[in-house]
């Protein structure tokens, strides 16, 4: 006997003597989206000891399926993490329910491995290992941000046929790290081959006529007045209808975007305010002021004449914080931001007169793929360099946080704002509605994704399906806003 068949045949003896711990999966429908309330009825399959990782203490884990996508939900019990950076954490996946084929770990033969930390995978194949991206095995996670739990879903058909029954395997690779299940365990799950019930789409249409509808659109290097994009532009943003659209990574001159809204919607008059760093706001409503609320001039606000459909003025701020790693930038912002916010309403010191109780939105490609702490500063005006801009301070009038918006893709169950599938990253969300609900209410609010809509829908839309993913990499935010208790229908989540 060769050694290669002496190896498989003590792995198969090994995998003999590990205790399985087989869970009948229920399907149930998962929204990827980072709000976990969906979990609520999927059973425990794995509850990790705690205090046995080095770097990573592993919690609770919970198994789902639809068909061959595999929905995961996994807790840490020693604080926050960042799942797509700065880890040593590794899913190792049986797809075949074969312990002699894949990569041999005690226990289970790994078809999928996938490296988080390195955004990469390997599919082990008969003809030797096969490198992977997320967008080989549609790949979505969420949050972006560091968070004590993740939600993950990936599609296990990539490398062909799926077993009714797959192992999985978590690990910290760190020295001493921990796994999930512990030594002498596996977590075995047979698939409910039950389809889930489709999703009930969400209409792109008003609740109500009256209400104001707001987009937030980074349009990618000034994709409006890109010839081989525009049209593309026209298409999604008549569809949507908007009252006001917040515009960030436009660096071009901004008087031929009134000309082109002039033209998209005939008889509409539009006003356009000042381009700050990228940013800016056209509007249906008089602009009544508009400035640069922070030193790096990643924000904006403006103030428009809204008396008519919000019986008061509407603030909107609309922000393009730094990219990728820039952790300090952000955070930098996001303090600035609040201390200038708290100085206008404590003191009136801000770039313009601000009547009481006026709503607030703020809006935009906010970059939030590392702490946690910048969004809570951006809600809860929790400052954390106090020393230099001064106390924390809440944003909304009522003394709460800025409501956090969770918007869902019209036709899909994803939170998603951002992807690029030739990119190591995940879609994530990068775009935020933030608002003030101590005067403000929502009506209908959603993320138009052109690929997940049907063909009816499109052409009852005038879309095409590669719409918005080849406008831009980011995908438009919608939301539609009235008074505070003017709304029949309050849907915060779809």
């Amino acid at each position: 006997m060769s050694y290669h068949s002496q190896e498989r045949s003590f792995l198969m003896l090994l995998s003999i003597l590990f205790l399985s711990r087989t869970t009948l999966v229920a399907a149930v429908p998962i929204t990827i989206d980072g709000l976990f309330d969906d979990w609520d009825s999927v059973s425990v399959a794995y509850t990790d000891a705690t205090g046995d990782g080095s770097q990573a203490d592993f919690g609770t884990l919970k198994v789902t399926n639809d068909g061959t996508k595999l929905f995961l939900y996994i807790t840490f019990e020693d604080g926050e993490h960042l799942l797509q950076n700065n880890n040593d954490l590794r899913l190792y996946i049986d797809v075949d329910s074969d312990s002699t084929t894949g990569a041999f770990l005690p226990g289970l033969g790994a078809d999928l491995e996938w490296c988080f930390g390195c955004r990469s995978g390997t599919w082990y194949t008969t003809m030797g290992p096969q490198n992977i991206w997320q967008s080989d095995i549609t790949l979505r996670m969420a949050p972006t941000i560091t968070s004590t739990a993740f939600e993950i879903s990936l599609d296990l058909a990539f490398g062909g046929s799926v077993a009714d029954t797959v192992q999985l395997y978590l690990q910290e690779t760190a020295t001493g790290g921990d796994g999930l299940p512990n030594a002498g365990d596996i977590v075995s799950f047979v698939r409910d081959q039950t389809p889930v019930p489709p999703v009930d789409p969400i209409s792109l249409t008003r609740f109500d006529a009256g209400h104001l509808r707001l987009v937030t659109y980074n349009t990618l290097y000034g994709g409006l007045l890109d010839s081989a994009r525009q049209n593309r532009f026209q298409r999604i943003l008549t569809a949507l209808d908007p009252d006001i659209v917040a515009v960030q990574e436009h660096y071009d001159e901004t008087a031929p975007v009134v000309n082109l809204f002039q033209s998209w919607f005939p008889g509409v008059t539009w006003y356009m305010s000042s381009l700050f760093h990228g940013n800016f706001v056209v509007s249906r409503y008089p602009i009544l002021e508009d400035a640069v609320l922070t030193t790096s001039e990643r924000t904006m606000v403006v103030l428009l004449d809204t008396e008519d459909g919000l019986g008061s003025p509407l603030l909107v701020l609309n922000s393009h914080l730094a990219c990728c790693q820039n952790d300090a930038s952000r955070q930098e912002d996001a303090d600035e931001l609040t201390a200038v916010m708290r100085d206008w309403r404590t003191s009136g010191s801000g770039p313009f007169p601000l009547p009481d109780e006026t709503p607030i939105v703020h809006v935009g490609d906010f970059n939030l793929v590392g702490e946690r702490q910048q969004l809570i500063t951006l809600t809860a005006g929790d400052i954390v360099n106090e020393s230099q801009y001064g106390a924390d301070f809440f944003w909304d009038w009522d003394g709460t946080p800025l409501k956090d918006l969770f918007s869902r893709h019209t036709h899909i169950r994803m939170g998603y704002t951002w992807r690029n599938d030739g990119s190591s990253f995940s879609p994530g969300k990068l775009d935020y509605i933030l608002y003030s609900n101590s005067v403000l209410e929502l009506g209908n609010h959603f993320v138009l994704n052109t690929l997940a809509l049907p063909e009816a829908e499109l052409q009852n839309l005038n879309l095409e399906a590669e719409d918005t993913n080849l406008a831009s990499d980011h995908l438009p935010r919608v939301v539609d806003l009235a008074a505070a208790h003017s709304v029949s229908v309050d849907k915060e989540r779809l």
